[in-house]
């Protein structure tokens, strides 16, 4: 007992049938309609005629099923619908073909040029195919004039049919090749997107890491003061005191003028370690202004440029995003001016204006840039203009006299942190 097909073998085969169909539809079609009006037209009578004609039809079939693989140039297809044009006049004119055949014949050959040709191409071989024809018909009066005109306007009509199809096949092809190259054009925005989507991601952990790197190196500069300032004199302080019974034994003057001394020593530490803890403690309520003192130390050390930093009424914690926001700007800005202004001196100054809630930056440099020489707007300068509209915020460059750049950041406060309102408002 024979086992039935699997149900998905029955699609497979199925959808492999289809597709043939719909790829070879016109051959085939073309080639049934060849077969069955030479069955009603061919010779029966004669083997010799039948032959003939037997093997024009097949000669006709070979060019249809087989141009794809032969007859890829244009040039070579006129000339093997002329050869067949030529064969299939001969055997009419010496009575090897019937009329009839020869006009199912000339039909087919009149359905593959529009499909196969090109446009001029197909346009002139058929208008003369089908005027030769005509005058062949004439001269031997195989048919009257009226006959004539009426093959020659059937035949120009299944021309006109056949050359709307063919140009529906190529408007289709074209849509669905566009349809393809959109398809894949949607595909690449895809993956640009979401690789500009991962870059941000890896740009705002990176900031982030920025800013705490920054706050390290500020917090180590502050130790290093420390250790430098206030360790060397608590260390003369130590030595003092160590000698101060010695100097009272000796000679109370100098006793009493080196306690003196301790004692300013002492207060000179009491009043810088007041400073420094008073500075640590604004600058852990806001490590944003830490991370722009930071960048501005590095970024004078490395380049040798003279960098001041000016800050006022700043007595609040900045969210991340404001303080993401000024830290990339005033980077930009500085190494702008260090690339492009040829500059000696930079003043940065920062303040917040209660009244308004906003906060301002400040960035003027002594650079070649004035009113009739501008810098030019380039990605620099366009990044700092996004980032400042994307915290609400607002970038303006003036020239400065005689000569330099002002770049004013102004951005709002409601980006601050809820818990440095808190303790800012206290």
């Amino acid at each position: 007992m024979e086992r039935p097909m699997p149900s998905s073998m029955k699609l497979k085969w199925s959808s492999r049938c289809k597709e043939f169909f719909l790829l070879y539809s016109r051959r085939i079609i073309l080639s049934v309609i060849l077969m069955i009006l030479l069955g009603q037209t061919i010779n029966r009578t004669s083997l010799f005629h039948a032959g003939i004609e037997i093997i024009l039809c097949l000669a006709y079939l070979v060019l249809i099923w087989t141009t794809d693989l032969w007859l890829k140039s244009y040039r070579i297809r006129i000339v093997a619908v002329s050869l067949l044009w030529i064969s299939l006049t001969l055997a009419l004119y010496l009575n090897a073909a019937s009329f009839n055949t020869s006009i199912v014949l000339l039909f087919c050959m009149i359905v593959y040029i529009p499909l196969r040709l090109p446009g001029m191409l197909s346009i002139i071989m058929a208008t003369s195919i089908l005027i030769l024809d005509g005058l062949i018909w004439y001269v031997t009066q195989l048919v009257d004039n009226h006959g004539i005109l009426m093959f020659t306007m059937i035949h120009a009509g299944i021309y006109g049919l056949c050359w709307g199809a063919r140009m529906r096949r190529e408007s289709n092809e074209i849509r669905l090749q566009h349809y393809h190259e959109l398809s894949e054009m949607h595909n690449q925005l895809e993956q640009s997107h979401r690789a500009l989507q991962q870059s941000h991601r890896e740009l705002e952990e990176y900031t982030a890491r920025s800013l705490r790197y920054a706050v390290l190196d500020e917090r180590t500069r502050i130790a290093r003061d420390i250790h430098d300032s206030i360790g060397h004199n608590l260390t003369s302080v130590i030595v003092q005191l160590q000698a101060l019974p010695y100097m009272i034994k000796a000679n109370k003057e100098d006793a009493e003028t080196s306690l003196s001394n301790v004692l300013e020593i002492t207060k000179s530490c009491l009043t810088e370690v007041r400073t420094v803890v008073h500075q640590m403690a604004i600058d852990d309520e806001g490590l944003g202004l830490l991370a722009l003192r930071s960048l501005v130390t590095s970024v004078g050390e490395r380049s040798g440029l003279a960098i001041s930093l000016e800050v006022n009424g700043v007595e609040a914690e900045w969210k991340s995003g404001l303080s993401e926001m000024m830290y990339r700007v005033l980077q930009e800005a500085l190494t702008n001016t260090i690339r492009h202004a040829n500059a000696s001196k930079v003043k940065v100054s920062i303040r917040e204006n209660k009244d308004t809630e906003q906060v301002t930056m400040i960035v003027i440099d002594d650079g070649t840039w004035t009113e009739e020489y501008p810098p030019s707007p380039g990605f620099g300068l366009s990044s700092m203009r996004a980032r400042c509209e994307s915290a609400g915020g607002l970038l303006e460059l003036n020239s400065c006299q005689p000569h330099g750049l002002m770049v004013i950041v102004t951005a709002p406060l409601q980006h601050r942190s809820l818990e440095g309102e808190k303790y800012g408002g206290a």
